[in-house]
């Protein structure tokens, strides 16, 4: 008697797994596919697929292809597959382990509901609301040299992340701030490092007025500017290359050179957008001038862009004048740059002098 009551849990505990689990018949990849990500984004357990006319080998094999390239492996912290053929049919069933638990993701949201109306402060269109949240990120997280905090909870607990921490913090705030978002995961280097340099990397895409660009708020924090900011696919074929599916078609001009199109047509609006977003536009030796004697009497560090051929040819120059302008008798400087866009036969860049 005992025995039989022993056996009837533990069938009614097969039953009762097997009521709740989300079971898909399959017919293709494509099906295959959506039932995964569905899951994924829904933080379930497991996946039960069931498919004709296959064989377990081949269904395990499109799992691992298609967990490989899609970006919601990001929210994964690993996970595992087996398969079952029986008379012609195949059931698969996936099992994942998620970066974080089901009270961590409270916790996450919590966060973001209570803090994401300060963070976009007045914020209106999506472009604003974009740069806010690049803004606050790169104030509130710095990058993790210890290459451990992945996921967003953490990297809010701890105020530090990796590229994954940093890429799905942005996706979660964007999301709850009603932007079109996406994550990208894939290898990146600098645009002067060979493809030697390549590393894991994951960064973002965002719709803004109709138009989708990438955007990377790990570098912009790291580099202490926004070159990475709505770029496109212009700029990052010298840096970031993607590995896992892009849903959507990125645009080729990066937002920083469509805005420098408009302001040579005289748009006025669009040269004080461009400034605030990725330093002021130097192209005229009195401008460098007028931010180089700005910052030696701020004793801050200088944020410009411009194109190369006349930046090198003027900054030293530019910079004896800005000593002499902000009465100061000497000093030591550096400077780094990076590329930003091409316009006719001129490299722009984004450039950072410090003085000391």
């Amino acid at each position: 008697m005992k025995r039989t009551s022993i056996l009837t849990l533990i069938v009614l505990s097969l039953l009762c797994t097997m009521a709740f689990a989300k079971v898909y018949q399959v017919y293709s990849a494509d099906d295959v596919e959506r039932a995964i990500v569905s899951d994924i984004h829904s933080y379930e357990q497991k996946t039960v697929l069931k498919a004709n006319g296959t064989n377990n080998a081949t269904m395990l094999k499109l799992v691992g292809t298609i967990i490989e390239i899609i970006p919601e492996q990001l929210f994964i912290q690993r996970w595992s597959a087996d398969s079952i053929e029986q008379a012609g049919s195949v059931e698969t069933t996936i099992t994942y382990v998620y970066l974080e638990s089901e009270a961590e993701r409270k916790a996450v949201d919590e966060f973001i509901s209570k803090n994401l109306p300060s963070i976009l402060k007045n914020a209106r269109t999506d472009l604003e609301k974009v740069y806010a949240l690049n803004e606050w990120i790169k104030s509130y997280i710095q990058y993790d040299e210890s290459y451990s905090h992945k996921n967003v909870y953490s990297t809010l607990k701890d105020r530090k992340g990796v590229c994954q921490g940093y890429a799905l913090l942005f996706y979660r705030l964007a999301k709850a701030a009603g932007i079109d978002v996406l994550l990208v995961s894939g290898e990146a280097k600098s645009p002067y490092e060979s493809a030697e340099k390549l590393v894991p990397h994951a960064w973002n895409i965002v719709k803004i007025a109709g138009n989708w660009y990438y955007i990377d708020t790990t570098w912009n924090d790291s580099l202490g500017m926004n070159t990475y900011f709505l770029f496109g696919k212009n700029q990052a074929r010298y840096s970031h290359y993607a590995k896992t599916k892009i849903p959507v078609t990125i645009s080729t001009k990066g937002f920083a050179e469509k805005l420098y199109e408009e302001i040579l047509s005289g748009n006025k609006q669009s040269a004080g957008l461009f400034n605030s977003l990725y330093g002021n536009l130097a192209d005229k030796y009195d401008d460098l001038v007028a931010y180089l004697t700005k910052g030696l009497r701020d004793r801050s560090e200088v944020v410009f862009v411009g194109h190369t051929n006349f930046v090198s040819k003027y900054l030293s120059k530019a910079v004896e004048e800005a000593l002499y302008n902000a009465n100061v008798k000497s000093v030591s400087y550096d400077y780094s740059h990076f590329y930003l866009f091409t316009y006719g036969d001129k490299d722009f860049y984004v450039w950072q002098v410090r003085f000391k």
